[in-house]
């Protein structure tokens, strides 16, 4: 039976995995998890959890998985979230939530609780300015879509390429709607202490592509506190993954992960 949802991640915490995994056992629709990274497992995988090999960057591991899915929905994720915060079936609750709206055009976006914290409201364009559109830092929405859409943009690196992403079905006349009831939890304190971070350094040159992909005054305006308006079409050309030696040579711009 094909997954209903397919959840990708560019991941390396192998420790944290399973924990990951577990999460989503109380779930009754089928599931896949596919992760991509340049970390081997130690230990056997569940038959619907995947591991790809690769060195690429994050963004580029993600469009691995991606091409790789095969679930009717598609989520991005991470290797330090779990899903059974309040209840156990939050990704049933998801995909319920989606398939009410009797659309692809749309991205639901699961609720974030980040160290403990409720964080939903923080995920506009802009923090949280309720006035932009709002973001999904864990979003689900149709596989077809998704690659009709050509997937992530090539010119990220490690972040932001979700928010292109939901930018880009807002520009289709699409929408993003958070599901209030259905919880992820983000363990970056307890996860991180100690483990590989040196990625979160190009997260400003991904700020800075997207709000040049989407800002009519560019990046910057905002941070100065000066006038700033969301575009509905997107500035700058969308630019694919190449199909050739994805899994092996990183697309421009490219950093220490080669």
């Amino acid at each position: 039976m094909k997954p209903k949802i397919s959840l990708i991640a560019s991941a390396i915490r192998i420790y944290h995995w399973m924990d990951m995994y577990n999460s989503l056992r109380g779930n009754t629709y089928p599931f896949e998890v596919i992760f991509v990274g340049d970390t081997p497992p130690n230990f056997n995988l569940p038959k619907n959890f995947k591991y790809i090999h690769s060195k690429v960057k994050p963004a580029q591991c993600y469009e691995i998985g991606f091409r790789a899915a095969e679930g009717e929905l598609i989520g991005w994720t991470t290797d330090d979230s779990t899903y059974d915060h309040l209840q156990t079936n939050n990704l049933d609750i998801a995909y319920d939530f989606f398939k009410s709206f009797k659309t692809e055009k749309l991205v639901v976006a699961m609720r974030p609780i980040e160290d403990s914290g409720d964080i939903w409201n923080n995920h506009y364009f802009f923090g949280k300015k309720r006035w932009t559109p709002y973001m999904a830092p864990f979003g689900i929405m149709s596989r077809k879509l998704l690659m009709e859409l050509g997937g992530y943009d090539r010119q990220f690196i490690c972040g932001q390429a979700e928010n292109d992403i939901v930018m880009r079905v807002y520009e289709l006349g699409g929408d993003c709607k958070i599901c209030m009831d259905s919880y992820v939890a983000v363990h970056h304190v307890a996860v991180h202490k100690g483990a590989r971070g040196h990625f979160r350094q190009w997260y400003p040159l991904d700020r800075q592509r997207l709000e040049n992909c989407w800002v009519e005054e560019g990046y910057g305006a905002f941070q100065k506190g000066g006038r700033y308006t969301v575009s509905k079409k997107r500035l700058k050309p969308f630019e694919p993954f190449p199909e050739r030696n994805i899994l092996t040579v990183s697309a421009e711009p490219r950093g220490q992960w080669v």
